[in-house]
């Protein structure tokens, strides 16, 4: 009788011990899980800066001609030759940028799509489709920026802004806050799915 009163005590013990294990090993760690997926929310900033993790050399400035006026197509053409200041003599013959535009050659990317395949390892095809649209110009092997007439980096994250939002079945949701010239803007619900083992962001609230 008392070996039956030993054996049913370990056995409680045993399954407040694995109840507990449970418990614990199902709890969300909000706090974790945002610390986690700052990688995610930073490289969306970096897309919507329109850099996109590109390391470029910006003390050296490029610039495109096109073949003709009509292969410009109001700057939708593709660029036939980049050159370097006091080299306009080598493309007179060709229809100058009339935006002068500037290229910056990028050093850890060779292609649009080595780009694709690095803002995969935090963000969904889907989300890359919003952001990024092969920004880049492939020119002789070699990737460069375009930088334009237009305003860039007026569009922003608050990164300190980042809250957890809701859990529905496997996908997490948190909040941002997007910035206008550094002044609050609006709030953009991200959505997040574990992956393989690592977090990737599958949407994204639509900035207007």
């Amino acid at each position: 009788m008392k070996h039956l009163k030993w054996i049913l005590l370990l056995t409680a013990v045993c399954l407040v011990t694995a109840c507990a294990a449970k418990d614990e090993k199902t709890t969300f760690d909000e706090t974790a899980f945002l610390e986690e997926i700052k990688p995610n929310v930073e490289c969306l900033n970096q897309c919507e800066l329109e850099l996109f993790g590109a390391e470029m050399d910006i003390d050296t400035t490029y610039y495109g001609v096109y073949e003709s006026e009509e292969a410009y197509d109001n700057g939708e053409g593709k660029v036939a030759k980049l050159y370097l200041p006091g080299e306009e003599e080598q493309v007179a013959s060709y229809f100058e940028d009339p935006t002068m535009s500037s290229y910056y050659k990028v050093s850890n990317f060779q292609t649009n799509e080595e780009v694709r395949d690095s803002l995969r390892n935090y963000l969904s095809d889907a989300v890359i489709d919003q952001v990024f649209r092969d920004d880049f110009l492939e020119y002789e092997g070699a990737l460069y920026l375009r930088r334009g007439s237009r305003g860039y980096g007026a569009v922003t994250l608050d990164l300190d802004s980042l809250k957890f939002v809701e859990q529905e079945d496997d996908k997490y949701y948190v909040s941002v806050d997007y910035l206008l010239f550094e002044e609050y803007d609006q709030t953009v619900t991200l959505e997040f799915q574990n992956i393989d083992g690592k977090w990737i962001m599958t949407d994204k609230g639509d900035y207007v």
